[in-house]
């Protein structure tokens, strides 16, 4: 059965099943002459899921950067908390979004969530809204990657390289490596994300067996430390930054040999794996310092955790931490590199962008069109800045992010209201589906709106400068998600073949071929 566009009149919905029909009859004509659209099937293993989850937060940026932050001037000693806290709230969202995900498979993930829920118009401004952030989270975590990749050079060989170059020469060996199959990315994240997270983990570790300065500091999940707290919205915002790009899960859902499973399995693992471990890092942080944690951090920034390291670790892992900073810059900006190019490559198989973005390679079945637009993307924008003169951290860094994470957690929000529309149309088979699909995403939508209205408010401490531009970037989130929807409005009326196929679900047996065909979406079977 054709699934109605919310609100859409009769006739409207019978002109959409013909262009659908045709399409189809159009694309099977074609036959295996033309280019591949389909992603490599079954090429992902569950554990790769969760690394690629993983490796997008950047756990060691997450410790050396946020929360040394959070406390000096959010969280302070309660940013321990904040993250248990955060932990919990990013949990309740991943319950309705793993309902979502048990019914539909798309590379654009969000995107086609929002469709499946809101309709076409709403679900491509909710797509160009996380395509362009994902988009450009690549260049601003390529920024830091330059910056401490050309410390490191200057440091051990003595190489006085620009930090612009190792960004540049970072994306071009990231666009590299994806134009092989998937897997040759998971195994290079598996093997950075392993290393950072042992010898974090050691650190942390050995601080806390120690005792730190003063012993162990058990007030720090004392609820009454949030009244003491410098500014508890800036700590908020940082622990919720920090687990940025976890729908990855869905994003890889086509390229899982058991989506349906994997996909919700690796989403509650990667939330919990990631909330206990940034928990019990930022306790062991409080530890390390006992009463001076605020006055240090304040005092030693980004070199927190790396004093840390020395004091209680030893001075090796405080100089493998050095290289390791670099790996997990390089690990982050890699896989969203892979997002970004996978929601370019879902518009271009939808025929919303270039055809030719939809495109997959013969052989690694990788979207590697999508792929080189999205290294050729990251590599002008960090030409820009450079030639600008910006900061590779405060400027490139520091500003694109803010932008990015408003992108996200809006479109974060929308998914949560889909899942409630998509499940109050397809039905609820008992009490524990209205908990899945109703309670949890109603609290999804109230915490996402929470975050953005503390981003909102500290846009100017977190930029680091009350600058115009950058004070604006709730309207270019605004700008972007309503672009989409005019876009939307106007296939609509002129171009009804096209807009037939925005979110489409692709149909699994025939995503090899040559042209993969938009499978008519059907109201799914109701999942226990």
């Amino acid at each position: 059965m054709l699934q109605l566009d919310p609100g859409r009149p009769t006739d409207a919905v019978s002109t959409e099943r013909r262009y659908l029909e045709m399409a189809t009859n159009t694309t099977r004509k074609r036959g295996t002459a033309e280019a591949s659209t389909g992603l490599l099937k079954g090429s992902i293993r569950f554990l790769t899921i969760v690394l690629m989850v993983t490796a997008a937060a950047a756990p060691l940026v997450v410790v050396s950067t946020y929360i040394p932050i959070s406390y000096a001037y959010g969280s302070g000693f309660s940013t321990a908390l904040t993250y248990a806290a955060a932990t919990i709230i990013l949990l309740v969202f991943s319950v309705g979004f793993a309902q979502m995900a048990k019914r539909i498979t798309a590379s654009g993930a969000f995107y086609n969530f929002t469709t499946q829920g809101l309709g076409k118009p709403v679900g491509l401004g909710a797509g160009w809204t996380i395509m362009v952030a994902y988009s450009m989270i690549v260049p601003a975590i390529s920024g830091g990657l330059g910056f401490y990749l050309s410390s490191l050079l200057d440091k051990y060989l003595g190489w006085s390289v620009p930090w612009w170059i190792c960004s540049i020469v970072g994306v071009a060996l990231m666009w590299l490596l994806s134009y092989f199959k998937v897997t040759m990315a998971g195994r290079v994240l598996g093997v950075a994300l392993g290393l950072e997270i042992i010898i974090i983990f050691i650190v942390a570790l050995l601080t806390v067996v120690k005792g730190g300065s003063e012993g162990q500091m058990p007030e720090a999940f004392n609820p009454a430390t949030f009244v003491a707290a410098p500014a508890i919205g800036i700590g908020l915002f940082f622990a919720f930054w920090s687990w940025i790009g976890f729908e990855t899960t869905a994003i890889y859902g086509e390229e899982t040999s058991d989506p349906k499973r994997a996909v919700p399995r690796a989403t509650y693992i990667a939330v919990i794996t990631l909330g206990v471990f940034y928990t019990f890092v930022a306790y062991a942080g409080i530890v390390g310092f006992g009463k001076d944690t605020v006055k240090q951090a304040q005092e030693l920034g980004a070199n927190y955790f790396f004093e840390m390291a020395g004091r209680f670790a030893g001075l090796f892992f405080q100089d493998v931490l050095d290289f390791l900073v670099v790996t997990s810059f390089f690990a982050c900006a890699f896989a969203f590199h892979n997002n970004a190019s996978r929601y370019l490559f879902s518009m271009g198989r939808d025929h919303i962008l270039p055809a030719s973005l939809g495109r997959t390679h013969p052989v690694h079945r990788s979207p590697y069109v999508a792929n080189a637009v999205q290294g050729i993307v990251a590599i002008v924008v960090i030409a820009l800045f450079a030639l600008a003169g910006a900061d590779p951290l405060l400027q490139l860094g520091g500003w694109l992010p803010i932008f990015c994470t408003a992108g996200v957690v809006f479109v974060q929000l929308l998914v949560s209201i889909a899942v409630i529309r998509y499940f109050n149309r397809v039905g609820r088979s008992g009490p524990g589906e209205v908990w899945k699909t109703l309670i949890a995403p109603v609290i999804g939508v109230l915490a996402q709106a929470g975050v953005l209205v503390l981003l909102i408010i500290y846009i100017p401490f977190l930029a680091g400068a009350d600058v115009l531009v950058v004070n604006l970037i709730p309207l270019y989130v605004a700008l972007i998600g309503i672009a989409g929807v005019a876009f939307a409005l106007y296939l609509r009326r002129r171009s009804p073949e096209r807009y037939a196929r925005i979110g489409k679900i692709y149909d699994e047996e025939e995503q090899p071929d040559a042209l993969a065909v938009p499978l008519v979406e059907r109201d799914p079977e109701p999942t226990a």
